[in-house]
C-alpha cells in the first residue's frame, strides 16, 4: 500500500531516514539507519518506506499535539521518555518487517551496529577533551549517560538494576591501625581524595563483596578484594571488617559482569530469530485452514491479508514480546560487557598524576545520584591485575550500610596469602 497516493522511489525512504535522523539524536537511531542504508532489496525497502514514514508521521502528531518548545524543561522530559518509548516501538516494527520478508537477521546486524556507536562514544571515555574542568567535561559525557540510562536501564531494569539487600557478605578494609574503634573504619570526608567515585571531599562507602562467599589464598575473597583495592604492600598489616546493609531498598546499579562471550551473544540472536521462523511455520502446518488461507494469499498476491494473518499469529504465540524481552536482554549483556571492558581499568597515580581517568567515573556518580540510585557494583581492577575475580561496590550514602560489631580483624598482607593477627569480639 502506497502512502499518500505516491509511487514508490528511494528518494522519499532518504526523506523519511533524514526525519528520524534529525529528530532522534542517539546510537539507536544511528545504528538502525546503519542497517538499513545496506538493503538493496527493492520490495523490502519500500516497506521499510511505509514503516518510517508512518512512525516519524506518529512522532510529528505527537510533538504537535504536545506543543512543547525545544529548549524548554519540559521538552526535554518529554524528550527522554518519547525517545526510549518510540524508538523501542520502531525497533520491534522493523524487526517484524524483517521477520515477514524472509530476513532473520535484522537485530544481529542493528545489535553490531549499535556497538559499533556505543565504542565510538565511549573513545571520549578514555581520551578526555582539552582542559580538566569537571563541568566541562561532563556536559560531554551526559550524551553517554542518558543514552546509556534510556536506552539500557530503562530498557532492560532487571538486568541492571538490584537493591542492596542482594549484595551479601560486606567488607571494608582500612590501612590505619582501627583496633576496636568501629567508628573509624567508616569514611572520613577529610581523609576521601584520589578515589574513583567521589570528589576529593566527598564520603562514599567503597565496600567489597562476594554473594557466593568464596575462599581465595586461605581468606574470604571479599577480604582479599579489600587488600588488594588498598594496594597493600608486602608485611602491611591491614584493618577489615564486615559491614551489613541498613537501608535494604537502595538501589544498585550492577555492573559487575564478566566473562560475556559477544559473538556467543550475537550468535544466539540470530539462532533465537530461525527458532521463531520455525514456530510460526509449524503452527501454519498443523492447521490446514490456515495453511490453506495462507497459501491462498501468497499465490494471489494478497501481502496485506497475509501480513496481517502473520501479525495475528506473532501475537497469539506470544512471540512479540518474547522477541522482544530476549533482544532486549542479549543486547544489554552485549553493551554491558563492552562498556565495562572499556572503563573498568586499574588506574595509578604514577601513570596518571591528576587521576584524570577518573573525572567521568565521577560525572557518572553525580548523574545515578540524580537518577534515584544509591550506588554502583563493578569488578575489582585490582583483583583483575593479579588474575582473580573480585567485586565491588560504592554506596554514595554511607550510612546506607554499617559495621557489624564484633568482625572487626588485622591481617598481615603478603601478596600470595593473608595472615590473622588479630581478631576484635563485640565492644562492650
Amino acid at each position: 500500500m502506497k502512502q499518500r497516493g505516491k509511487m514508490f522511489n528511494q528518494l522519499y525512504l532518504i526523506i523519511e531516514e533524514n526525519k528520524l535522523k534529525k529528530r532522534f539524536k542517539g546510537n539507536v537511531v544511528t545504528a538502525v539507519l546503519e542497517v538499513l542504508n545496506k538493503e538493496t532489496d527493492v520490495q523490502r525497502l519500500e516497506l521499510i518506506y511505509q514503516t518510517l514514514w508512518r512512525f516519524n508521521d506518529a512522532i510529528k502528531f505527537w510533538d504537535e499535539l504536545i506543543g512543547y518548545t525545544s529548549g524548554d524543561e519540559e521538552w526535554e522530559e518529554y524528550e527522554k521518555d518519547l525517545y526510549s518509548r518510540y524508538t523501542d516501538i520502531l525497533l520491534n516494527n522493523l524487526q517484524k518487517l524483517y521477520l515477514r520478508t524472509g530476513r532473520f537477521d535484522f537485530m544481529q546486524e542493528y545489535s553490531k551496529a549499535y556497538w559499533k556507536q556505543v565504542q565510538e562514544s565511549m573513545q571520549l571515555w578514555k581520551k578526555l577533551p582539552e582542559g580538566k574542568s569537571v563541568v566541562k567535561n561532563e556536559v560531554s559525557f551526559q550524551k553517554i549517560f542518558e543514552d546509556f540510562f534510556n536506552e539500557t536501564i530503562k530498557t532492560f531494569p532487571d538486568f541492571l538494576v538490584k537493591r542492596l539487600q542482594e549484595f551479601h557478605n560486606l567488607y571494608r578494609a582500612s590501612r590505619y591501625q582501627v583496633f576496636d574503634n568501629y567508628k573509624y573504619i567508616m569514611p572520613d570526608p577529610a581523609y576521601c581524595h584520589d578515589n574513583r567515585w567521589n570528589d576529593d571531599g566527598v564520603a562514599y562507602l567503597y565496600l567489597s563483596y562476594d554473594n557466593e562467599n568464596k575462599e581465595c589464598q586461605g581468606i574470604k575473597q571479599a577480604k582479599k578484594t579489600c587488600f588488594e583495592e588498598l594496594r597493600g604492600k608486602e608485611g602491611e598489616q591491614l584493618s577489615v571488617c564486615k559491614f551489613k546493609a541498613i537501608h535494604k531498598r537502595v538501589k544498585i546499579l550492577d555492573l559487575s559482569y564478566d566473562g560475556i562471550d559477544y559473538e556467543e551473544q550475537l550468535q544466539e540472536l540470530g539462532t533465537s530469530e530461525e527458532n521463531y521462523k520455525d514456530r510460526i511455520l509449524q503452527t501454519v502446518q498443523e492447521n490446514s485452514k490456515l495453511y490453506n488461507r495462507m497459501k491462498a494469499y501468497a499465490q494471489n498476491g494478497n501481502k496485506e491479508a497475509f501480513n496481517k494473518e502473520l501479525d495475528r499469529l506473532q501475537k497469539q504465540a506470544g512471540l512479540d514480546r518474547e522477541i522482544h524481552d530476549k533482544v532486549q536482554l542479549q543486547l544489554s549483556k552485549i553493551l554491558i560487557g563492552n562498556i565495562c571492558d572499556s572503563i573498568f581499568y586499574a588506574v595509578d597515580k604514577e601513570d596518571d598524576p591528576n587521576l584524570e581517568a577518573y573525572i567521568p567515573f565521577r560525572a557518572f556518580s553525580r548523574y545515578l545520584i540524580s537518577q534515584g540510585f544509591g550506588g554502583v557494583a563493578y569488578r575489582s581492577t585490582r583483583m583483575a591485575l593479579i588474575g582473580l575475580q573480585g567485586k565491588c561496590i560504592t554506596l554514595f550514602n554511607p550510612e546506607d550500610a554499617i559495621y557489624i560489631d564484633g568482625e572487626m580483624e588485622v591481617y598481615e598482607y603478603h601478596k600470595d596469602g593473608c595472615n590473622l593477627i588479630t581478631r576484635y569480639g563485640n565492644k562492650p
